[in-house]
């Protein structure tokens, strides 16, 4: 009985001294979820992002008020009726009369073409009425030719350089029609009528023409 007694209280004090030594030793361990892939996508310290602001502008021309322009009128014009004229001179026209229509607002917002017609072409004004009382067409002619001078300040189209002079193109007393293409452009506009100095007298009436001026997109 004595024996026993001794064995069990080796073993007791046996595991007491176990139990001290695993509460002070130093411990480390590492784990790792095995289930984490990682990361989604790319990790970044700066992100950039762009996106599209759009608007439109439409095309548009402007020519005079309300696309009009004010007739011109030369009234009454001069011819040598003396009775000190030459046969060769009298019922022809005194000088060269020249006059202008104008507005201050005409022009484009994109490129375009001015185009400058006039209705009866080389003819220019004419009396429409003088073949009812008939005439001498030897001496005699019932038509003025006349040239036009147009004047706006634009550049030419592709340029982008600011306009500080005239453009300027004409449209010749022996012509129908001229034109001339623009960079985007406004400004005024001006149209100079040079009437022409006739070979042959004049018979008496009213001459007229109608001219047409066109400003369109190309």
């Amino acid at each position: 009985m004595k024996t026993s007694y001794l064995v069990l209280a080796s073993a007791a004090l046996a595991l007491t001294a176990n139990s001290a030594s695993a509460q002070t030793a130093a411990s480390n361990a590492t784990y790792v979820n095995p289930a984490n892939p990682g990361n989604v996508g790319t990790a970044s310290n700066s992100e950039t992002a762009d996106f599209t602001v759009t608007g439109s502008v439409n095309q548009a021309c402007v020519l005079g008020a309300g696309g009009d322009l004010n007739n011109l009128n030369f009234g009454t014009i001069g011819i040598h009726a003396d009775a000190t004229s030459s046969v060769e001179n009298v019922f022809t026209a005194v000088g060269t009369p020249n006059g202008h229509t104008r507005t201050n607002l005409a022009g484009c917002n994109t490129a375009n073409t001015m185009t400058v017609t006039k209705t009866n072409g080389a003819n220019g004004l004419v009396n429409a009425d003088a073949a009812t009382g008939g005439y001498d067409g030897n001496v005699f002619q019932a038509n003025i030719p006349y040239s036009i001078a147009v004047q706006y300040t634009a550049g030419a189209v592709g340029t982008l350089v600011p306009q500080g002079s005239i453009s300027q193109f004409s449209v010749a007393a022996t012509a129908s029609t001229n034109n001339k293409s623009n960079a985007a452009w406004k400004s005024g506009a001006a149209f100079r009528i040079d009437l022409t100095d006739p070979t042959k007298a004049l018979v008496a009436g009213t001459y007229t023409d109608t001219v047409t001026v066109v400003l369109a997109a190309m």
